[in-house]
């Protein structure tokens, strides 16, 4: 028997960080012709690359399973993960879509969440998470975002969260999803569920696309020139800061722990982009903050490359912020003309509170 070049089975990713909403939306997704399958058991990395391995297999392999399945993943998976999984098998399967669920009444919550999760690396070294980081690569990395959880939630207050979210991904289509009834429904040979009939056109028409997943976070499209929210509102606002000057590890630190944080500047949700650390000259990192979460790592481009990030490329989003206030605030984070002069020799003296980087940890 020949097999079809066509792929075999349709996959479709739902994400998010509240486990009842998610659950409920995957269920509508899947409807009553579709495998639900939950990847509840995995954290980070390799184990959830695993269990969504162990899933597609075992639909493959069933002659009477459904051809579309859909993934309801549990709150720590992590997108770049669970599509790296799916695109593994891109003889057997088609990722049809990344669907992530937000609970609007616990949205500023879960994006100020510090607690941490962990797992181990490909040397056995333990590596911490934010759960906070979860729930924004969530939003970042969608296709279509499913807003669930509006109870309480005034219509003041879901503008404002509608906005954000597509400040923070501006690519994705945001759909308003109501509670339904479902039905459980087994599929033979294959642990799975399903609910009610709701088509999966009604949450995205255009299939996934790579190339919009890898580039579909605000602050990339925002540093790309093509940041154009689908939702806007005056009280949301995304900001571009640029300097070619060092920063002080010490004053930016401070500058986050302290007014960003305490939020004397505005409500800053999320800031990420390209950062030059003073007593890290050498090499170009990627800077991450969220809620109280803050993390820099390197990136393979060094300084002196040509077409490397020059000095600070960063983006703010955030709700009530003051522009100006921010921009100066981080300006005083940069080196002093004098501390400037001093050069390279000088910076490497200044206390340095972030994480260390290994010669092999870039990316």
């Amino acid at each position: 028997m020949t097999r079809t070049s066509a792929p075999l089975l349709t996959v479709t990713l739902v994400l998010g960080t509240c486990p009842p909403e998610r659950r409920t939306v995957a269920r509508q997704i899947a409807g009553s012709s579709s495998a639900l399958v939950s990847i509840e058991r995995s954290g980070l990395g390799e184990s959830a690359h695993a269990e969504i391995d162990d899933a597609i297999e075992a639909i493959v392999r069933h002659p009477l399973a459904p051809r579309h399945l859909v993934l309801d993943c549990g709150s720590t998976v992590r997108p770049v993960d669970a599509v790296s999984a799916v695109l593994g098998h891109r003889d057997e399967a088609f990722l049809d879509a990344v669907v992530t669920v937000v609970d609007a009444a616990h949205l500023l919550r879960d994006l100020h969440d510090d607690e941490y999760v962990t797992h181990e690396d490909d040397d056995g070294d333990t590596v911490y998470t934010a759960r906070s980081m979860i729930t924004v690569e969530h939003i970042e990395y969608a296709d279509t975002i499913a807003v669930a959880g509006r109870r309480g939630v005034t219509h003041a207050q879901l503008a404002v969260l509608l906005a954000l979210l597509s400040h923070l991904n501006p690519t994705a289509l945001t759909r308003l999803v109501e509670p339904v009834a479902t039905r459980p429904r087994a599929t033979p040979g294959v642990s799975a569920t399903a609910g009610s009939r709701q088509p999966l056109a009604r949450y995205r028409d255009s299939p996934f696309d790579l190339e919009r997943f890898t580039t579909s976070p605000g602050w990339i499209a925002m540093l790309n020139g093509e940041h154009r929210p689908w939702v806007d509102h005056e009280r949301v606002t995304t900001l571009r800061f640029d300097s070619p000057r060092p920063m002080h590890p010490e004053r930016l630190l401070a500058c986050f722990d302290g007014p960003i944080e305490a939020g004397d500047l505005g409500q800053v949700i999320r800031t990420a982009g390209f950062l030059a650390l003073a007593t890290r000259a050498s090499r170009v990192g990627v800077f991450q903050h969220v809620g109280s979460m803050i993390d820099l790592e390197p990136t393979s481009f060094e300084t002196s490359d040509p077409g490397a990030p020059l000095g600070q490329e960063l983006v703010i989003t955030g709700i009530d912020l003051d522009e100006a206030a921010i921009t100066a605030a981080l300006h005083g984070c940069t080196l002093t003309d004098e501390e400037l002069l001093a050069g390279p020799a000088a910076w490497a003296r200044y206390p340095d509170a972030f994480t260390p980087w290994s010669s092999t940890h870039e990316h």
